[in-house]
């Protein structure tokens, strides 16, 4: 096996690791947001540049262009890079598709029929897009050219690829949002607490649902095709907090507070569970201007995982309030959602 087909061997057993670890629950912190093109639909991951760290590969149905973000090697990316291809984007790939052992990028259209090719440098640019069919590339290419699991959550739907993007042996997330038109990078951590100290409050309040209801909690928009079920509070092991969407689509879970100033605010988490494992959910901070910005984070097991997205927050801004979207798609649909806190100082 050439050094390049290694390296592409050991970033794929990354990513399949990342599904295998599912017996406990991870936490995550945000790292960081990175502009891509025109709703993004599909998000790879590669060793692009031969430099033993992974980037990511981005395929724009809106813009019928790639957007290479290159790896630093401790969970930062460079600005994007675009590069147009000849079809509409639906599915995407990484892989060594001339064998010269350097990375090439490979995207295919909706009906997998058409494919653009980008021949890579090995330095992590990319020559022309080419076209070709799909009967003209190696059946054991086309049969990891498969369109994504996208999951509608929120306003947008998002998809993800997972790796060690920093090094630290952890299994870190990227989730591509088709709304926002950017890439959120989330590390895996070891575990965050949002509890309060001396001189700090929590913003939320019944943040475990602990009085047995939602109030202050209230069910926002409703992105629901048709009805689905309503938010409700519940006792499950070990936490309380569920939503069960009844159809394609979800309802907003959401509490206001005092309008607060980014700047005071040292700690945004919240815990989500989804007994599918690996499934999309929507956060939305909201802003006393009236404007609101929303994020997206997976579910990487079917336990409880812990999210601290405060570097999230927009700074020079008073926010007023916070929002959870449960995924809702195929069973099972209850996303689970506790212990959320925003702790502010005095």
């Amino acid at each position: 096996m050439s050094r390049g087909r290694e390296r592409f061997g050991l970033v794929m057993g990354i990513l399949l690791l990342a599904i295998s670890l599912n017996a406990f629950g991870s936490d995550y912190k945000a790292a960081g947001n990175y502009a891509v093109g025109n709703r993004p639909v599909a998000i790879a991951a590669g060793d692009l540049t031969g430099a033993g760290r992974i980037d990511l590969v981005v395929a724009n149905g809106g813009g019928k262009s790639v957007s290479v973000l290159l790896g630093k090697g401790d969970g930062t990316f460079g600005k994007a890079a675009e590069y147009e291809v000849g079809v509409v984007p639906a599915s995407l790939m990484v892989a060594d598709f001339n064998g010269d052992g350097r990375a090439d990028i490979v995207v295919g259209d909706a009906a997998g029929k058409n494919l653009s090719v980008l021949l890579g440098s090995g330095t992590g640019s990319f020559e022309a897009h080419v076209e070709m069919s799909a009967a003209q590339v190696p059946a054991e290419l086309t049969s990891r050219l498969q369109a994504p699991v996208a999951y509608r959550s929120g306003t947008q739907t998002a998809v993800a690829v997972f790796g060690d993007f920093n090094g630290d042996g952890r299994m870190d997330q990227a989730v591509a949002m088709s709304g926002r038109n950017m890439v959120s990078v989330l590390l895996s951590v070891s575990g965050e607490s949002s509890e309060e100290s001396a001189g700090s409050v929590n913003l939320i309040k019944n943040g475990g649902f602990e009085t047995g209801s939602l109030s202050p909690w209230f069910q926002g928009r409703d992105g629901c095709s048709g009805t689905c079920k309503n938010w409700q509070a519940t006792h499950t092991e070990p936490r309380q907090g569920n939503y069960d969407a009844g159809d394609q689509g979800n309802i907003e879970l959401r509490q206001n507070f005092p309008a607060t100033a980014t700047s005071s605010i040292t700690s945004v988490t919240f815990y989500l569970r989804h007994p599918a494992g690996e499934v999309v959910a929507a956060f939305d901070l909201f802003y006393s201007g009236g404007g609101d910005d929303e994020y997206s984070v997976v579910t990487t097991d079917s336990n409880w995982d812990s999210f601290n997205v405060t570097a999230d927050l927009a700074s020079g801004e008073d926010l007023t309030g916070l929002s959870i979207s449960g995924y809702s798609g195929p069973n099972p649909q209850t996303t689970y959602v506790d212990a959320v806190g925003i702790v502010a100082s005095n």
